[in-house]
């Protein structure tokens, strides 16, 4: 295959192109989930889950621009390449921007659904590369879309068991099991 550099013939590079092994998806998925499992038992230190969600926010935000600059080209600049992963990379920020809300403010509703967002925006939607042996990014785009997974479901479960407890809804269904009861008894 004959190289151009700058208009003039630089050289020839020959050789065979061979897949790259893909990588064992199981794996990942596995640590995606357990990950998950172990941000959801974080759900009784909100400090512990503002950080995982700064972390997480702060990776996956690192990880949408880092991916725009290894795509930009002369023609495609690295701007046209991050607005190309903009709700990714808003994701990111938000998650983070919501960690550091957390730390401040009792906001677990809040939590739980950018969770839930990080989860399925990057965690599902770039799981692609728990697949592929080649990745169009950093070599780090596995791992951080394994904590986007995990953070993602972990923060959403955290979530919304801190808001549950929050709004005396298990009283109050404790509360209604027992009036049913005695109900039941005196008819």
């Amino acid at each position: 295959m004959p190289l151009l550099v700058d208009g003039r013939e630089a050289g020839i590079v020959r050789g065979t192109v061979a897949a790259a092994p893909a990588p064992q998806t199981g794996w990942w998925w596995a640590g995606g989930v357990l990950g998950a499992v172990v941000v959801g038992l974080l759900w009784r230190w909100r400090g512990a889950l503002a950080v995982v969600a700064v972390a997480a926010g702060g990776v996956v935000a690192v990880w949408v621009v880092q991916s725009a600059g290894l795509a930009a080209s002369p023609a495609e600049g690295v701007g046209v390449q991050v607005l190309a992963r903009l709700w990714p990379l808003l994701t990111g920020v938000g998650v983070a921007a919501a960690g550091v809300v957390v730390a401040f403010r009792k906001v677990d509703v809040l939590l739980g659904i950018l969770g839930a967002c990080l989860a399925v925006m990057v965690g599902v939607g770039d799981s692609a590369v728990f697949r592929y042996g080649t990745l169009a990014g950093p070599e780090w785009g596995r791992w951080a879309v394994a904590v986007a997974l995990a953070a993602g479901i972990g923060l959403t479960v955290a979530g919304g068991v801190r808001w549950y407890q929050a709004t005396g809804t298990a009283e109050s269904a404790q509360n209604h099991e027992a009036a049913e009861s005695d109900v039941a008894t005196n008819a």
